[in-house]
């Protein structure tokens, strides 16, 4: 079985203000202030759904941007190969009519379109496949930018799996800290997965998001 190892306008001045976070991305990770910046004063707007109720968990989760791969991911970064490709995960969390997903092959990344968060936001998850053949694992990291404007990048997971079936992955932890003086606390983040390891292939689908405290 899978498992998870611990370790309008607005919303354009919100990717306005982060298309540094996707230029940071390829950029060295900085080991810097772990308090989270909001330069531009977003404010979560979640759109509410129990996405993962089938498997016992009623918290109502809001969809990253781009986080279903249906109409584009505009706003995403790939690289080394990573690809949107036909295949949706089995379970249609998102709508019936849903028929694609995200490839991550071997020495891909893929990094999603900003999202803001708080402190509401506790964890988040996604629906995985290995696709190598063997067990396999996937690194799963929270970008954001601290309080000084560099790229903090924390790690939130590895999700591994020696199966080639669609799962939900557990409740992946956003490790970061709010500073409720700044913008109350809110800041946006962006999610980046990476497969580890020699042919290590992944498919990723429906990202979602926690916010806790506004069930």
């Amino acid at each position: 079985m899978p498992f998870i190892t611990p370790s309008s306008r607005r919303t354009g001045r919100v990717l306005a203000a982060l298309s540094g976070l996707a230029l940071l991305v390829a950029a060295p990770a900085a080991q810097a202030a772990t308090t989270a910046a909001n330069p531009q004063g977003c404010v979560p707007q979640p759109a509410l759904k129990q996405a993962f109720m089938p498997w016992g968990d009623s918290g109502q989760y809001t969809l990253a941007p781009g986080g279903d791969l249906e109409s584009s991911v505009a706003g995403w970064t790939l690289g080394g190969g990573a690809r949107a490709v036909a295949g949706n995960e089995s379970f249609f969390v998102g709508r019936s009519a849903d028929r694609t997903s995200l490839s991550l092959p071997t020495g891909s990344s893929a990094t999603t379109a900003p999202l803001c968060i708080d402190d509401t936001y506790p964890w988040f998850r996604l629906f995985a496949r290995n696709t190598a053949g063997k067990k396999a694992s996937l690194k799963v990291e929270v970008l954001y930018l601290d309080t000084k404007g560099k790229l903090n990048t924390r790690a939130s997971g590895t999700y591994t799996s020696s199966t080639s079936t669609w799962s939900p992955t557990g409740t992946l932890k956003i490790p970061m800290t709010f500073d409720s003086t700044v913008a109350a606390g809110a800041a946006p983040v962006a999610f980046r997965f990476t497969p580890v390891g020699a042919d290590s292939n992944w498919q990723i689908d429906d990202v979602y998001v926690d916010p806790m405290a506004r069930r």
